[in-house]
């Protein structure tokens, strides 16, 4: 991944995660995560500054993960085929959409 598109990534998480916890505010939910932290291509530690970052901004706490400890990613790949569940093949941001042809995301 070049620097530029690790960049565009690391602000993509950073979007969705914000994005999130103004709806978790909204619901009046005490505590957030994200299962970002699963992916082999996302780096968990900045994914949980960034929850850290908005705890402290929004007032909601943040659990912090890192779902790729103890084989977490192979094992939701197991769980996936075994309950048929649907696995996007890309973070949802513009640039990983456009990377794969997907023209609306």
């Amino acid at each position: 991944m070049s620097r530029s598109a690790a960049a565009a990534a690391r602000s993509g998480a950073a979007w969705q995660e914000e994005e999130r916890k103004e709806k978790l505010r909204e619901h009046g939910f005490d505590w957030f995560t994200t299962t970002l932290s699963i992916s082999p291509h996302k780096d968990a530690k900045r994914i949980n500054a960034i929850g850290q970052e908005l705890e402290a901004e929004f007032g909601v706490k943040h659990l912090p993960s890192d779902f790729k400890k103890h084989n977490g990613y192979l094992r939701s790949l197991q769980l996936s085929e075994e309950y048929g569940l649907y696995r996007q093949d890309y973070c949802g941001c513009e640039f990983s959409a456009k990377a794969r042809g997907i023209e609306k995301y």
